[in-house]
């Protein structure tokens, strides 16, 4: 079909590697056979047509040619002969527009059976990609880091108070701690109480 020799291929198939990586490249491999093996088959296909389209063809000319002749005139092994042929003509006529129907239906079917393979498999893709997107997202901490990393020693300041403010709202003062005396009132407080 193609003219196209080892060395060829081999160049083919690292351009394929180098462009669409490890992964991608087998289901690219499979697709692109599947399109291969029906084009194969609807070529095929269209060969055996036309090969019955001329001997269709040729039938009728040569029955053109016998009328022309006059077959009154022809013996009557030559004209059931004629008749032979137009009844071979008719029913080649018949089974080429019953296989035409037969191709046109498993062509249909083979076509809806590779898109649906293909969508599969980019289905397949997107969903393992996205999988690696999720593992390689960096942590909350390390793009902290990085935005520290960034920013200038007055920045880093700045963003320090700003934390510091942020979990005092998550944590209450250490009263305890601040004055000797809260102690004191917190549990005049819960004697009051009782």
């Amino acid at each position: 079909m193609f003219d196209i020799g080892f060395s060829e291929l081999v160049l083919i198939f690292v351009v394929g590697l180098v462009v669409l990586g490890p992964q991608r490249l087998p289901v690219a491999i499979r697709t692109v056979m599947g399109w291969v093996r029906t084009i194969r088959g609807l070529a095929a296909n269209v060969q055996n047509e036309l090969a019955q389209e001329l001997k269709l063809q040729e039938l009728q000319e040569s029955i053109k040619k016998a009328e022309a002749l006059n077959l009154s005139s022809l013996s009557p092994e030559l004209s059931k002969t004629v008749e032979d042929l137009k009844q071979s003509a008719q029913q080649m006529q018949a089974d080429l527009a019953s296989a035409k129907g037969e191709i046109t239906k498993l062509t249909d079917e083979q076509v809806a059976e590779i898109q649906a393979k293909i969508e599969q498999e980019e289905q397949q893709i997107a969903v393992s990609e996205s999988q690696k997107n999720l593992e390689n997202q960096p942590l909350v901490e390390d793009e902290a880091v990085i935005e520290n990393a960034e920013l200038s020693p007055a920045g880093i300041a700045e963003q320090a108070e700003l934390d510091e403010s942020q979990f005092a709202a998550y944590y209450p003062p250490d009263d305890d701690l601040a004055t000797p005396n809260s102690s004191v009132s917190q549990q005049q407080d819960k004697q009051n109480v009782s």
